[in-house]
């Protein structure tokens, strides 16, 4: 699995370091690289166990406040035995506020390129809440037999800029549906997990 995975992580490694070079209001590219905990709902009879992974995520903002979001999450954990793991590669629109505190710059102030000399630019604050939703597929492991199947992430959480070209993912949380297609006979698989995140974003 996580020889597949090299490839994903090189990619998007690759678009956050070009995003440095942009001179914009807002950054074109954005990469997000974070520790994710999954508490997981298993397949009937339903029992929840949280699992832990990662999440990696690129941006692209066609606006200063939309944009469309890719991100991998692979989280793990041996329940009973058995190492259980769900891997799932996701797409859709995110939507960001940019919020300035302090300085009387406002929301719209050029944000991500404070002052390095720090200057009054750099005493100001930077939020930037989000919310999200995104679609796609996913593969479950460790529940009699590994299936593939569809997924998505639905919800929201909060950066703060604490750099240049870095913030710091205070939080995320989402609603983390995943459903496996199965044989015949064996019990159904629609998860419903919810997702905690916490890591860095690079723009």
């Amino acid at each position: 699995m996580m020889r597949r995975l090299l490839p994903c992580l090189c990619l998007v490694l690759f678009c956050a370091s070009a995003s440095f070079a942009q001179n914009n209001d807002y950054p074109k590219w954005d990469f997000t690289a974070a520790f994710t905990l999954n508490n997981l709902a298993t397949p009937p009879p339903t029992t929840r166990h949280n699992l832990f992974g990662f999440t990696a995520a690129v941006g692209g903002n066609f606006r200063k406040w939309a944009a469309v979001e890719g991100d991998i999450t692979y989280t793990t954990k041996t329940i009973a035995g058995t190492r259980t793991s769900l891997f799932t590669y996701l797409i859709g629109p995110r939507f960001t506020k940019r919020i300035t505190l302090g300085g009387g710059g406002g929301a719209g102030t050029r944000h991500n390129h404070p002052d390095p000399q720090g200057g009054a630019d750099s005493d100001k604050k930077r939020l930037e809440p989000f919310v999200h939703a995104l679609f796609g597929g996913g593969h479950l492991t460790g529940f009699g037999a590994s299936t593939n199947g569809w997924a998505g992430k639905m919800g929201g959480g909060l950066d703060i800029v604490a750099g240049k070209h870095i913030a710091i993912r205070v939080g995320e949380i989402d609603y983390y549906r995943y459903h496996g297609h199965l044989p015949i006979g064996l019990p159904k698989q629609r998860l419903n997990n919810v997702a905690f995140t916490f890591g860095i974003r690079l723009f």
